[in-house]
């Protein structure tokens, strides 16, 4: 009974996660579509700016229990879907590929507090003066 009370309590939140994965797959809203579907739908299309803004909302999203359900197929759906939305935030993170379902769930649910920073461009580590592409005493 706790769950499904708790399950009650994300509705609008799950809507929203809806709304912004039809926006990102650019589907007509239709009424009844869940989130397990959107993210299936997700995890088959080519990955755009929008479907990665999409993950990282879902990155969010794991940070609070219950919003989104994790087990069985829509776990998995949902870990290929960030996988390959995701591939060198999740890697620069330390994400493990290979973990079990439940590693992954542990490290994913923890992932939206470092997530921005997991997001930036890397910096050179060498500057570019040395490569030629900058005048000396530039960084």
């Amino acid at each position: 009974m706790g769950r499904e009370r708790g399950s009650g309590r994300f509705r609008a939140a799950r809507q929203v996660l809806i709304d912004r994965g039809i926006e990102a797959l650019d589907m007509e809203r239709a009424d009844g579509r869940s989130l397990d579907a959107i993210v299936g739908l997700a995890e088959a299309a080519p990955v755009t700016q929008a479907l990665r803004c999409f993950a990282v909302l879902l990155i969010d999203a794991l940070g609070v229990p219950d919003v989104i359900a994790e087990r069985g197929d829509a776990e998995r759906r949902l870990h290929s879907f960030l996988e390959r939305a995701l591939l060198n935030p999740l890697r620069r993170a330390g994400y493990e590929f290979d973990g079990t379902r439940y590693d992954k769930r542990q490290m994913l649910a923890g992932l939206h507090a470092t997530i921005d920073e997991h997001l930036r461009p890397l910096e050179p580590s060498i500057p570019r003066w040395i490569h030629g592409i900058a005048p000396p005493g530039e960084c």
